[in-house]
């Protein structure tokens, strides 16, 4: 079944179904490399953050990839899909880079060269964002698919770009967690912190309502947009909630 979808998805988006799937590999790779390099940053392995990053874009490059052949715009979706492709090349490689210096890419401005790398990423994520919403205008226009699956798609790009813009508020304070520094005791692998704010899970749910969105709505409710809009209300206010949560300082442990 994933090879039949693989070749579904190589049909429609080359580029960015062989980019995604270099993504997964360089992703699994990295996790294995503190075997080999022990060195951490703020109690967690330099290479956790790359892998995350490897895995998180492949799986964007697969959602745009597929997503965007329903627009039959093949100029439109080449220009695009070689812009984010650029674009999140120019975010890996600084990540990769930093880390294997034992460096912070993100919020890093302790030098001159690492402030500049921190601040070209910031532009790669801002016009990246910029293609995602010329996307989502597309999508606006007369489609032909299952209307609760186009609900589904459009609601999953708008909550996108909002988790998108929510990166500047850490940005704005230069770290992720509210009421500490960063490099808190977190989860395994996702490392939020478990006992103080963490601005990073409402930045991945809503991120990955890109894939959550118009998955339920193809499988469940392809042909009721009225109840895909509810869910998807339903899933960016609780999202919107572990934001709220964060910004009270308080951790995972404190939810409940």
């Amino acid at each position: 079944m994933m090879k039949s979808w693989f070749n579904e998805l190589w049909l429609r988006n080359p580029l960015l179904a062989k980019s995604g799937g270099f993504c997964f590999l360089l992703g699994f790779f990295i996790v294995f490399i503190p075997l080999a390099d022990p060195r951490e940053l703020q109690g967690f392995s330099i290479w956790i953050k790359p892998a995350k990053f490897f895995i998180s874009i492949g799986i964007f490059f697969w959602t745009m990839g597929w997503l965007m052949d329903y627009l039959k715009s093949e100029k439109f979706v080449k220009w695009i899909s070689w812009g984010i492709w650029v674009l999140m090349l120019i975010e890996l490689v600084i990540i990769t880079f930093q880390a294997s210096q034992g460096k912070l890419s993100h919020y890093n401005i302790s030098s001159v060269w690492d402030a500049v790398l921190f601040q070209i990423m910031g532009i790669a994520i801002t016009l990246n964002s910029a293609l995602v919403f010329l996307v989502l205008l597309k999508f606006f226009q007369k489609i032909d698919l299952p209307k609760g699956y186009l609900m589904g798609i459009r609601i999953g790009l708008v909550i996108f770009l909002i988790a998108g813009f929510e990166g500047f508020v850490m940005v704005g304070q230069l770290k992720h967690t509210v009421g500490a520094e960063d490099g808190q005791a977190g989860l395994p692998f996702l490392g939020w912190a478990k006992a103080y704010g963490d601005l990073r899970i409402f930045h991945f749910l809503g991120l990955h309502g890109l894939q959550i969105l118009p998955l339920q709505s193809w499988f469940f409710l392809k042909n009721h947009p009225g109840k895909v809009l509810l869910v998807g209300l339903l899933y960016f206010l609780f999202s919107f909630g572990t934001l709220w949560m964060a910004l009270q300082g308080k951790g995972i442990l404190g939810w409940f």
